[in-house]
């Protein structure tokens, strides 16, 4: 028996070794004040942590409770007001052009605030700090952070927290058809009309020609202006850098996407953030338990505030839920907001657990602006949807619920209380909706992986092979002619162009000799008829 145990002790000892022998150290760097894309990102941090990597997180945003392997350095919360104001923006001037700007110029602004903070800079001087891999939100308009991966000489993760943006998808080698992908700024869906398709193609190109023309040069010039240390003259081009990084890691998912052709770089990892079998609070367990006619769940998200819609979207919105027989849970940043209407009916609150709140059995339907991680709880927990969407990809996405008939959508401009109720009306007594979002989340659910664990296994695959190479399309070295094909298409029309020259040349020579024999017969008939006579 003490043997049994002994061997038993260094058997653990040796799978103990085997198991943190292979711990890597993990820079990320999520610095601008996006909550739900830090929120939604951590649990692919705290499993790289609790399978023993060293995870040090750089975060405006710190854990409640700490987790062993994962170091935070919180740095200042940078945007916040500029953050809602921008939105605000976009929302009252809702273009592509102008949300496009919007955001090209946050994102530089972000960059730039973040590249001033003490313990970046400390960050980028500090010689002996040894990274395996660094994580970045790369493609939400943070390019210039990019620096790090060259920095410390580690491979580069991108963390999409939506599908990826047409510059995204070029710099990964995956060039969108954009005949039936749509743009997430637009609420087309992958049937698009003729029209759709101009518009869509002309986003497209122009969004990737001024992207790389124009905005990318002002990340390139921040991130020469910052990353300054012995060895930064060698500093590549970032669109180089782009170009190389090893994997990109969606928040999107096929349940909530349109199909689409990706390279093995590209991983999705949506619906990782999911929480199922927490319990509610005991409050709010009651509420819902008793709410004989169901509930309904009301929620524009973290960034919206429903302060700042305009005075007629409020009205709406208060007068039809108040009318409704079924309990309201209205996440509300402020419940003064409801003053003057009758609400017996509304439970309003700043924060509800929300999945937790769609995973139960009385929740008939979910009030949503659109935002993506909503879309997929909703999805997973199989509650159609009332959409109104306000800005960003919110148009995409709630045309993907109207597209697959598991909810209504009304445009920010036409809501009313009598459109607003009669929505809802009808997507809770039409049963077919309850049975399309049953069958979307049987599909959302049936994996033959986890997709936290799917998520883990491609970033320690990375580490394994060294940023895997192997997995970089060769298409990203290809000039832009070569990858439309314009010198074959021009080879084969200067083929075609000899060949019908030839077969012309050919035709006139047999017209002419034909025409020469003809008219030799002719003159010798002639000849023989006139001796004749």
């Amino acid at each position: 028996m003490i043997i049994f145990n002994k061997i038993m002790i260094i058997l653990g000892i040796i799978v103990c070794l085997a198991y943190f022998g292979h711990t890597a150290n993990i820079l990320v760097l999520l610095p601008l004040p996006f909550y739900s894309h830090t929120v939604n990102f951590m649990p692919v941090f705290k499993a790289l942590a609790a399978r023993g990597h060293n995870v040090t997180m750089y975060s405006p945003f710190p854990m409640k409770t700490p987790v062993t392997n994962l170091t935070e350095v919180t740095v200042p919360l940078l945007l916040q007001s500029t953050l809602s104001n921008r939105l605000n923006e976009a929302m009252s001037k809702d273009t592509f052009f102008r949300r496009l700007t919007v955001l090209w110029t946050m994102g530089l602004n972000g960059v730039e605030r973040s590249l001033k903070v003490d313990k970046i800079k400390q960050l980028i001087n500090d010689k002996d700090a040894k990274f395996d891999l660094i994580m970045l939100e790369t493609w939400f308009f943070q390019e210039a952070f990019l620096a790090f991966g060259y920095r410390f000489n580690a491979p580069v993760i991108n963390l999409s927290p939506t599908f990826l943006f047409p510059s995204a998808a070029s710099f990964t080698g995956n060039y969108l058809p954009v005949t039936y992908v749509p743009n997430l700024r637009y609420g087309f869906t992958d049937l698009m009309s003729f029209s759709e398709r101009l518009t869509n193609s002309f986003h497209y190109a122009w969004e990737s020609f001024i992207g790389y023309y124009f905005y990318l040069k002002y990340q390139d010039a921040l991130m020469r202006k910052y990353f300054i240390y012995p060895g930064s003259e060698n500093l590549p081009d970032l669109s180089d850098l782009l170009r190389n990084t090893s994997l990109t890691l969606v928040d999107s998912h096929v349940a909530v996407n349109y199909p689409v052709p990706l390279h093995k770089n590209i991983v999705y990892f949506g619906g990782a953030n999911i929480v199922t079998g927490d319990k509610l609070p005991q409050d709010l367990q009651i509420i819902m338990d008793s709410a004989k006619e169901g509930i309904i769940y009301f929620s524009f998200g973290s960034y919206i505030n429903i302060s700042t819609l305009q005075p007629f979207m409020r009205k709406a919105i208060f007068s039809a839920l108040g009318c409704m027989k079924q309990k309201i849970l209205m996440k509300i940043e402020d419940s003064k907001l409801l003053n003057g209407y009758q609400l017996q009916n509304i439970e309003a609150r700043t924060w509800f657990p929300q999945s937790s709140v769609l995973a139960h059995e009385n929740c008939k339907l979910f009030i949503t602006h659109g935002g993506l991680h909503g879309l997929m709880e909703a999805i997973y927990h199989a509650v159609p949807m009332v959409g109104i969407p306000l800005v960003a990809d919110q148009k995409h996405n709630t045309k993907f619920i109207e597209k697959l008939g598991i909810g209504i959508v009304i445009d920010k401009e036409d809501l009313s209380e009598t459109k607003l109720s009669n929505a809802i009306n009808t997507v809770l007594k039409d049963q077919s909706y309850v049975e399309r979002i049953k069958e979307r989340s049987a599909i959302f659910k049936d994996q033959p992986i986890d997709i936290l664990d799917n998520a883990v296994y491609w970033i320690e695959y990375v580490i394994r092979y060294k940023g895997a190479p192997h997995l970089r399309p060769a298409i990203l070295d290809q000039y832009w002619y070569q990858r439309l094909m314009i010198d074959v298409i021009a080879f084969y029309l200067l083929v075609i162009f000899l060949i019908g020259y030839i077969i012309i040349k050919i035709f006139r020579k047999l017209y002419k000799f034909i025409r020469y024999i003809c008219c030799s017969k002719a003159s010798k008939n002639r000849s023989k008829k006139s001796k004749n006579e």
